[in-house]
């Protein structure tokens, strides 16, 4: 009756339709016929454009997206446990068993319909007249949306980059939606091309650092320790740290590297991974290379714990250390703590054993630029590699090589080797 009244019915009709539905689409069974029915979407878009900006009408219209959108939480496993405690404690022995209309499945479904249905510029213009908490709701829907990474290109098109920009600078700083809006900006960006989302642009890209580094650290205040979002931050802060851009990756250096370096040695393996992906992209920049290369004991210690990750048993955190690596090892001092640190070099020549021929590559760049290093560091680095049986290990590399660049470095540091 609600949705025919806001199809059919005149304008107090739809304004009591809208405030019904943003109870009733609180159900899942509701949340899946509305999400279906094109009809009632058009006519839901049309009553928002018309609205009034911080209206009731407004309000009512955003909570039943923010309905139709929403994902059920994710349940740490300290929290499953007490919801099994708690059925133990029912007097049925069992607790009911969630609605399967709200899974991940049908929300990501409805998410889709509901973007597909054109909300997201009508959301762009209401948001830059609306209230904080109607900013608060938009930055949900489009945290929601946003859950799909093929929706991410689209929204960033329709100008929600902006809109997230604005509401996280606007929202207060303990607002739990100031986080849902940062969360949303680091998904759009992780699946995006930052110069093609800012162009040339820099104070619009240096801003969105700032809400990456606010996730960047667990939420004090949360229940639990939630490791999505800095995940998700070190991601976005990996693509923006990509760009041809000194000074966005001196601001990351200058206002995260403390948490960076802590996020590295993360129990958690995918964030430790992005956080070396992010050195990665940070050691291309003079500052970022210093930390590494200036020889102090700090540096030395960092460069230790790159070469424990170069021997990890993640292959993706092997491949990011020794991208980092590969950078790095152009300068003596770099080369000299390798040589200095307990199986540096047997780390690398096992690298150069890889399956992976772009594993293969970086640990070949890394020991062709030890070997060439200049002076006494080089001949220092060859006499090490011969001694852990290096000519061996590339000769073996060498046969597994398929891609002519990578042959070629491996031939040059065998080269080096046998000339020496």
């Amino acid at each position: 009756m609600f949705s025919e009244l806001l199809v059919q019915g005149d304008e107090g009709a739809k304004q009591h339709s809208i405030e019904g539905l943003a109870y009733a689409s609180l159900q899942p069974a509701i949340k899946e016929k509305l999400a279906h029915d094109k009809d009632f979407l058009k006519s839901l878009m049309e009553s928002l454009q018309k609205a009034p900006p911080r209206s009731p009408m407004t309000y009512g219209a955003l909570s039943i997206l923010a309905n139709l959108t929403r994902y059920r939480p994710t349940l740490s496993e300290e929290e499953k446990k007490m919801s099994q405690l708690r059925a133990y404690a029912n007097a049925s022995g069992k607790l009911p068993a969630p609605d399967p209309l709200d899974d991940n499945d049908h929300v990501s479904e409805r998410c889709r319909l509901v973007f597909e249905a054109g909300f997201t510029p009508v959301l762009v213009t209401h948001s830059k007249n609306g209230s904080p908490a109607s900013l608060g709701v938009i930055a949900s829907i489009f945290q929601s949306i946003s859950y799909t990474s093929a929706l991410r290109g689209k929204l960033a098109q329709q100008g929600a980059v902006k809109l997230l920009l604005t509401a996280w600078s606007l929202l207060p700083a303990a607002e739990p939606s100031r986080q849902i809006a940062a969360q949303a900006l680091a998904r759009i960006l992780i699946s995006t091309n930052p110069a093609l989302v800012f162009g040339a642009n820099r104070a619009t890209t240096l801003n969105a650092i700032r809400p990456l580094l606010s996730i960047l650290p667990p939420d004090v205040a949360a229940d639990r320790r939630d490791l999505l979002p800095t995940f998700e931050s070190l991601m976005a802060l990996t693509n923006l740290a990509s760009l041809d851009d000194l000074q966005i990756r001196q601001t990351i250096i200058r206002d995260a590297w403390t948490q960076i370096e802590d996020l590295i040695l993360s129990s958690n393996n995918l964030v430790s991974k992005a956080a070396v992906e992010l050195v990665c992209n940070l050691v291309q920049d003079p500052e970022g290379i210093a930390l590494y290369a200036d020889g102090s004991p700090q540096a030395k210690q960092r460069l230790h714990i790159l070469l424990a990750l170069a021997d990890a048993e993640d292959e993706g955190t092997r491949s990011a250390a020794g991208g980092a690596l590969a950078t790095l090892s152009a300068y003596s001092s770099v080369v000299k703590a390798i040589i200095e640190r307990t199986r540096g070099v047997s780390i690398l020549l096992k690298m150069s054993g890889e399956d992976s021929e772009d594993l293969r590559h970086r640990a070949a760049f890394i020991l062709y630029h030890m070997v060439a290093a200049d002076g006494d560091v080089g001949k220092l680095a060859q006499k090490a590699i011969k001694n852990e049986r290096g000519v061996e290990a590339l000769t073996e590399c060498a046969k597994k090589c398929r891609r002519p660049e990578v042959l070629e470095v491996v031939l040059q540091v065998l080269k080096v080797l046998v000339d020496g």
